[in-house]
């Protein structure tokens, strides 16, 4: 909106985040009559069924409140058996827009929703922007944008994370600034959709989510394709891309998504007052360019439910905090799931962000000692090409192992830590796993940047039923002690055709005492200093 500057007549951009919520201050005063207009008749003649909000009075200026407008448009679509809801270029300020059977939410190219300000404008308990309850065949498309107007403060921390203690502990020690990013001003989500069948996001862009920004719960049959999510890398604390909750048939594709959390995330959360809670199954995600201050591809941590049947591939993962990972807590098993055709670069981020830049981490824990212990089995990472800086990890319990984990065709290129509390030790921890089985591994590191504390390539330590098939490496320090393959108290497992790298001591180095049935056939140990120590 370009406003005239009576003093000199030069054209001056005004903020329109600033236009808005300074609009919706004044509203929640009483200075602003145009914030409680009322709905407007819809017109007379609509054609093709398509509802133009400014039929029912939005102006498309963004000191003008546009939520009842927008409702009434469509209030009206559905009332006529369903069409769309036409948004022409313009800015709206607007609060809880109810999705309904059969309507289509269009957002024209220069479109731009922005989130009120204003309390008055939600329904009563949803917190969101756009929201549908038990809705059917329900869209939101175009070209245009939503915008949440996200606000933070930078201020010290606030209690500790218990999934990040020893983290925190690190960062303290290496005199870490910790304080830390926190939300402020409107709590809400982008999109809050319960309950809900056939579902199209298309094309839309949505940007600066104070909370998730799309979340799905119990929803069926989702096609979200070529949207663009953004959510601050380094202030978006909670604003999470797309959380797939207790929802199934779902595909994401040929989308950018850069968020400070997760980007994409399933998880089934136990709600209050659900007697049941839904599993997450049949989810295909491809074709993404991802990014996140934490993890792009995550399963959990909320697993009150199982997730099965997912498929993450042909997707990129540039400067993320990790590559991928699956973390259950809450007793549910999480199965059948493959990660393929990736390229990961990880980049370390603020202290307060889960992850420590490393290709993945799968962990099998309990959230409190009330909590049943759950299972993590049937897992696939296939062809991945990977420039991590942190310590990848694949832990059971000693009491319920992972079980039945396939590795296959990973490329590890170990980089130096970008920050001063140094967390990186070896490039891939196995640890209490039943059957896991790697083949074609090759783990290369720095050279011109090593860090000090990089020690073996690869760790299995209490593992049985393994095999490790042409893998390729060596220590991470040229002059260091440690072997390339460590093995502890491990049993019934084959290394056959693997190779030590130029500049390796130990190959594999065998704790024989607690370790028994392993077989070493056809390798090519001859640049090892020792091929095997016990």
């Amino acid at each position: 909106m370009n406003m005239k500057n009576n003093g000199t007549g030069k054209n001056e951009r005004m903020d329109r985040r600033s236009m808005v919520q300074k609009g919706s201050a004044l509203a929640g005063a009483g200075f602003l009559g145009s914030f409680i207009t009322p709905p407007v008749k819809p017109p007379e003649k609509v054609i093709n069924n398509i509802f133009n909000v400014r039929d029912f009075g939005a102006t498309g200026n963004i000191s003008d409140n546009a939520t009842m407008p927008v409702r009434s448009a469509i209030d009206a679509c559905y009332a006529a058996g369903g069409g769309k809801v036409y948004v022409p270029p313009g800015d709206f300020t607007v609060g809880t827009l109810q999705l309904k059977d059969n309507v289509n939410l269009h957002l024209e190219s220069g479109a731009t929703l922005f989130l009120s300000q204003d309390t008055a404008d939600f329904i009563q308990g949803s917190r969101t922007m756009i929201f549908a309850q038990d809705a059917k065949n329900i869209a939101v498309t175009g070209r245009g944008t939503i915008d949440g107007l996200a606000k933070y403060e930078f201020v010290e921390m606030r209690g500790i994370d218990p999934e990040i203690a020893t983290e925190i502990e690190i960062a303290q020690k290496a005199g870490v600034d910790m304080r830390r990013y926190y939300r402020t001003g409107m709590q809400t989500y982008m999109f809050i959709l319960n309950n809900c069948t056939d579902i199209l996001l298309s094309d839309i862009s949505v940007i600066h989510s104070p909370l998730w920004n799309v979340r799905l719960n119990d929803c069926n049959r989702v096609f979200i394709r070529g949207v663009y999510i953004y959510s601050d890398l380094e202030k978006g604390v909670n604003a999470d891309g797309i959380d797939i909750c207790c929802t199934s048939n779902v595909t994401i594709s040929d989308s950018v998504i850069v968020t400070g959390d997760d980007a994409i995330v399933l998880k089934t959360p136990a709600r209050r007052g659900q007697e049941k809670v839904n599993p997450v199954e049949n989810i295909v995600v491809t074709n993404c360019v991802l990014t996140s201050s934490s993890t792009p591809l995550m399963i959990g941590t909320e697993t009150f439910a199982d997730i099965r049947h997912v498929i993450f591939s042909n997707c990129t993962i540039r400067n993320s905090n990790k590559g991928f990972g699956i973390n259950v807590q809450d007793g549910a098993t999480v199965s059948d799931v493959i990660f393929r055709n990736l390229t990961v670069e990880t980049n370390r981020r603020h202290w307060n962000w889960w992850g420590s830049a490393e290709l993945c981490k799968f962990k099998l824990s309990k959230r409190s000692d009330t909590s049943k212990l759950g299972r993590i089995r049937d897992i696939v990472i296939d062809t991945v090409i990977s420039h991590p800086r942190g310590t990848s990890t694949i832990k059971g319990q000693p009491e319920q192992p992972l079980e039945n984990i396939r590795i296959n065709n990973v490329q590890i290129f170990m980089a130096p830590e970008d920050a001063i509390d140094k967390r990186s030790s070896h490039a891939l921890v196995a640890e209490e796993v039943k059957g896991l089985f790697i083949r074609d591994m090759t783990i290369k590191w720095d050279e011109e940047n090593p860090e000090q504390n990089w020690q073996s390539a690869l760790v299995l330590k209490n593992v049985s039923d393994f095999e490790i098939r042409c893998f390729s490496g060596r220590q991470g320090l040229v002059n260091g002690s440690s072997p390339a393959i460590h093995l502890e108290n491990i049993s019934e497992g084959l290394i056959a055709e693997s190779r030590a790298e130029a500049g390796c001591k130990t190959f594999i180095r065998i704790s024989k005492a607690d370790s028994k049935n392993v077989v070493l056939r056809n390798n090519n140990m001859t640049k090892a200093t020792k091929p095997v120590s016990y």
